[in-house]
């Protein structure tokens, strides 16, 4: 059956191969929204209820008409959305087989998204092929991106047979067994090293492919979920084997392609520095040299990276395909949500260093239609971090983003998956140091009418800062609060606000120094915000 199924297909291919070829898509510059495809099984929006596919075309529809260029849906990964000949269903329990144990309540999150997609199933589709096509529909760029160790499902503390995808647990000799691994899971990641692991994921990969190429303008293979694909020594020495793999990826995309009389892009999503993809097994030097894939987007994981550095990873990458930057639900810490000022901030960061556009992963709306679908400040502040479609239409682009409330920051150093982080934050000054701090806002020409600039401290002890050369003042007290800064303080920590003038903010990279006084003192984060105006015209912080 397998080889008769090959066979028909390469009949297919050969006789659309002499059709005159459609032109590939010429968008360089997206917006990306990658929905994980959850909210909608879970159908979160609509407070849980069965899911229908008019329910499914509101998830798409509330994304349509704003800058969003291109939608996203994920496939599942090693557990499926649609019916799959490696696997069951996320959270079908095999006629009651399968349980959580004694949590219940998980069982029943993973079995709704199971009688979900039963739901559609009886409609004649599934969550992949329905949210393309409305995509198609609203005139969206329609991809479908894949999770390429996905350890959601190989989390074995829980005790819960239901989220194993049967792969996975039929093979614990395919895992890295590495426990020297950092990060959530990792030593139960499936190991790439192992031809047959290869094989599986190509297979799923060609699968999709098949099955919704019709619909497809693009496939994303998302290494970011998870990033660990070897053992932590052997991950380097092993990328041509992943490379391999995407060139096999390429290979079926470009081959469905031609049965469609169309281009479907190749893309993945990789780490935020060359060299901590080449770290993970990924050489995408290698690949955009072969010309394997169409472009590239810089991920993180969960933890935030708030100045993700564009401008030295396309310079490194030494290619002039795009390059995007994901924007990640995580904050300094996971599931913190950045604020609106902190999104905008990143937006303009990445766009002003020369991304092509921005991705916006797990950027769930529920929150915000169980606000009523009104948006409120934190209380007693001028921030907002309730995820809301109303930034859908600011974050695209720097034209959009001029005279809007923002917040450049570093990262404080937290990280996952031993990725590296773009900042010398946490920073123990023993006498002076000095931080730089990227702002994307053409400050000279639209100047903003107060700049406040937040450190926070992780030791006690008296220091200064001046910027750009200049001493800075102490704001009033009460800034920190105001601008929500004090969230998660312990022990020593503290916040301090200094007032900027805003004519010695200079568009690029700004220097902050920092002098101790009597004691070392440790700069945990650093934080500049932009007022252009009131918040309720030019928007939350």
């Amino acid at each position: 059956m397998k080889l008769l199924y090959s066979i028909l297909f390469c009949l297919l291919v050969m006789l659309t191969a002499c059709s005159d070829p459609v032109d590939p898509v010429s968008v360089n510059h997206r917006l990306i929204y990658n929905n994980d495809g959850t909210e909608i099984l879970g159908n979160n929006w609509f407070g849980k209820r069965p899911l229908t596919i008019e329910d499914l075309h509101r998830y798409v529809d509330m994304i349509a008409g704003s800058q969003v260029t291109t939608y996203m849906i994920c496939s599942g990964s090693d557990f499926f959305y649609y019916r799959s000949k490696f696997g069951r269903i996320i959270g079908e329990d095999k006629n009651d087989e399968l349980d959580c144990g004694k949590d219940t309540a998980y069982f029943k999150v993973l079995n709704n998204f199971y009688r979900n997609a039963l739901a559609l199933e009886k409609e004649g589709t599934d969550i992949v092929e329905a949210t393309l096509k409305r995509a198609k529909e609203k005139k969206l760029e329609a991809f479908v991106t894949f999770r390429m160790n996905d350890l959601h499902f190989a989390d074995t503390a829980r005790h819960c047979p239901l989220q194993y995808s049967d792969f996975w647990i039929a093979h614990p000799e395919y895992w890295t067994n590495d426990t020297t691994l950092s990060g959530w899971n990792s030593s139960r990641a499936l190991d790439f090293a192992h031809e047959a692991v290869r094989t599986y994921k190509l297979g799923i990969i060609r699968e999709q492919l098949l099955k919704y190429g019709a619909l497809m303008d693009g496939y994303e293979l998302d290494f970011m979920r998870f990033i660990v694909y070897f053992k932590k020594n052997e991950a380097a020495e092993n990328a041509p084997l992943i490379t391999e793999l995407v060139r096999s990826a390429k290979g079926i995309a470009d081959s469905v392609g031609r049965v469609y009389n169309k281009k479907i892009l190749l893309t993945a999503r990789v780490p935020a520095t060359i060299n901590d993809c080449l770290q993970k097994g990924l050489d995408v030097k290698e690949w955009t040299k072969q010309g394997l894939v169409d472009f590239l987007t810089m991920g993180v994981h969960w933890r935030g990276e708030p100045a993700m550095p564009v401008e030295a990873f396309t310079k490194e990458l030494g290619s002039d395909i795009p390059v995007y930057a994901t924007m990640d639900d995580g904050g300094y810490n996971p599931r913190e949500v950045w604020s609106h000022g902190m999104y905008r901030g990143m937006a303009s960061h990445a766009l002003a260093q020369g991304a092509s556009g921005m991705n916006l992963f797990n950027y769930f709306l529920t929150v915000y239609n169980e606000a009523g679908q009104q948006l409120q400040p934190e209380p007693g502040t001028v921030v907002c971090r309730t995820i809301a479609p109303e930034l859908l239409r600011e974050l695209g682009s720097l034209e959009t983003l001029r005279k809007r409330s923002k917040i450049y920051c570093l990262s404080d150093g937290a990280t996952s998956y031993d990725l590296t982080p773009n900042s010398p934050l946490p920073l123990t000054v023993n006498e002076t140091a000095e931080v730089g701090l990227y702002v994307g806002d053409d400050v000279k020409a639209d100047q903003p009418e107060e700049v406040i600039l937040f450190v926070r401290t992780k030791t006690p002890g008296a220091f200064s800062v001046s910027m750009n050369g200049h001493e800075l003042q102490p704001a009033g007290s009460a800034y920190p609060q105001l601008y929500d800064k004090l969230q998660g303080l312990t022990d020593s920590r503290k916040v301090t606000a200094f007032v900027v003038p805003a004519d010695r903010v200079i568009p690029g990279n700004n220097t902050i120094r920092f002098s101790s006084h009597d004691a070392a003192v440790t700069i945990q984060r650093v934080e500049l915000a932009l007022k252009y105006g009131p918040v309720e015209q030019h928007g939350y912080f």
